[in-house]
């Protein structure tokens, strides 16, 4: 398998690609705090949910066990214009099929406070 090892290697326009958007994150530190004052609005605004994993992170995920609940979960919140997206059996243990919600400096509070409140809604 030795030729297949050097193969793998990125190409060099992804390097150059990351290389430039870890510079734009050093150019532009406020989008750090701008997205943890969006994760933190979210997690306090869902923190009364038990069936939510705890994670400090701009992806977040609430479970719903079962595919099927999973996927008319998703589909419930992609009616109401947001973009949520199932992660199902066998990805995740069966029981631990879960939405995956990502977080983004774009989100508006509006969005979170609307995406909070429908998840309390299922």
């Amino acid at each position: 398998a030795r030729p297949f090892i050097y193969t793998t290697a990125l190409a060099p326009h992804s390097i150059v690609a990351i290389e430039r958007a870890f510079n734009y994150l050093r150019q532009n530190i406020s989008l750090q705090s701008l997205l943890q004052k969006k994760i933190n609005e979210f997690v306090t605004n869902i923190s009364p949910l038990t069936n939510r994993t705890s994670s400090d992170s701009a992806i977040q995920t609430v479970i719903f066990p079962g595919n099927e609940n999973t996927k008319r979960a998703a589909l419930k919140l992609q009616q109401t214009g947001l973009d949520i997206r199932p992660v199902l059996s066998p990805t995740v243990p069966i029981g631990a099929e879960r939405l995956r919600i990502c977080l983004h400096t774009y989100n508006t509070l509006d969005e979170i406070t609307k995406l909070t409140d429908e998840l309390k809604k299922l």
